[in-house]
């Protein structure tokens, strides 16, 4: 059987195997004979006939501009990060000059306010301060409180809760705007063992979602945990 009979009795996919292997093993191959890219023609999916350079060029169009699309995300993503990280720089210096614990709870209420653009924030420590004269804070209410056993699951895994709160959570950290909360971040306060949470709302229920990024509030709890630790009694 002569060679070009063989290739008639060969199945096809193994001498289209054959042609594909071929032409990656001799990349020149269409080099040396440019007359058949002019000639051959490719199926476009709208149906029309175009030259394979013509298709080769529009495929590495597409790829070029989804790469363009990607590069662009990437960018802003960074540009994001950068001003995130000064804001929080800014925020960490500002808790830093606090001589007062009510005054770590003020800039931090402002600083979420105003440079993070939190519609709610509430803190609570449930413990008692060091100074006397800061057992009427607000933010404070005690270590006996029951309240405490809401968040059990956050005091143990000592990880950010993003979503929805159950009701009963949402009244406790604002009972004055139950009704507008939509989605939160609830923050645990402490290292080895939580001895408060921190608190951030919105009236828009997609602001906070499960599965959001926390690297930047896992940060935020850190520093807030470190800044009121010496404001705390040790009793």
């Amino acid at each position: 059987m002569t060679r070009r009979e063989q290739a008639q009795t060969a199945p096809a996919s193994e001498t289209e195997q054959d042609i594909v292997d071929y032409l990656k093993s001799h990349p020149e191959f269409f080099v040396r004979h440019p007359g058949i890219l002019e000639s051959m023609e490719i199926p476009h999916q709208c149906g029309k006939a175009v030259s394979l350079v013509e298709y080769q060029v529009s495929v590495l169009r597409d790829q070029s501009r989804e790469l363009r699309g990607k590069l662009k995300k990437l960018v802003s993503n960074a540009r994001e990060n950068e001003e995130l990280n000064r804001r929080l720089h800014k925020l960490t210096l500002g808790l830093i000059e606090c001589t007062a614990v009510d005054e770590v709870f003020a800039n931090l209420y402002q600083s979420l306010r105003e440079d993070f653009s939190a519609e709610h924030a509430a803190i609570r420590v449930f413990g008692a301060p060091k100074q006397e004269i800061d057992r009427g804070l607000a933010e404070f209410v005690g270590d006996d409180s029951e309240s405490g056993t809401l968040f059990e699951p956050l005091f143990r895994s000592l990880k950010p809760l993003c979503g929805r709160m159950k009701p009963e959570q949402v009244a406790f950290l604002f009972p004055d705007h139950a009704e507008e909360i939509g989605s939160s971040v609830v923050l645990p306060l402490g290292e080895s063992r939580g001895f408060g949470l921190l608190a951030v709302a919105s009236r828009d229920p997609q602001r906070y979602y499960p599965g959001m990024g926390v690297v930047f509030l896992t940060q935020l709890s850190e520093i807030v945990t470190k800044v009121l630790h010496p404001h705390l009694s040790a009793a």
